[in-house]
């Protein structure tokens, strides 16, 4: 049996987390998303992760952060940008753009991985950059 991240125990923990505080947001159903949405190079909508988790928004409006910030703990212990930064308000897919309240989130939890901020809107898009970047080399 292999330890530490890439071992199959790990995802079983991180998919039980889910299950329990994500009110049925599913963590590889999370990330299939995003990774797909990377590749092409688009942002996707909260609404787009929760539904295909099979969830309503309205369920999974409060645990969504939660979730993200999940998603984004995976990737930094990976090695990834984070992840997250490609996911933005259904008005906002075009741009990229976060909500002042998200990014304050999003910001957060960067800064309790370790990250260093002192400018946000530039950290996000440098995230969104590498989270692009990190998607058009996955196979």
């Amino acid at each position: 049996m292999s330890d530490g991240l890439g071992s199959p125990d790990y995802e079983i923990a991180l998919e039980e987390r889910e299950r329990r505080q994500s009110a049925g947001l599913n963590f590889r159903k999370s990330l299939e998303v995003i990774t797909a949405a990377a590749k092409e190079r688009r942002y996707v909508s909260y609404g787009e992760i929760a539904e295909n988790s099979g969830v309503s928004w309205n369920v999974a409006r409060r645990p969504m952060p939660r979730h993200l910030a999940h998603l984004c703990e995976y990737a930094h212990q990976k090695g990834w940008p984070l992840l997250s930064s490609i996911v933005v308000n259904k008005e906002n897919v075009k741009t990229g753009e976060l909500r002042p309240d998200s990014l304050e989130g999003f910001i957060k939890e960067a800064r309790v991985l370790g990250y260093l901020v002192t400018d946000k809107q530039a950290f996000l898009r440098d995230q969104q950059r590498k989270t692009f970047d990190w998607g058009t080399n996955r196979q």
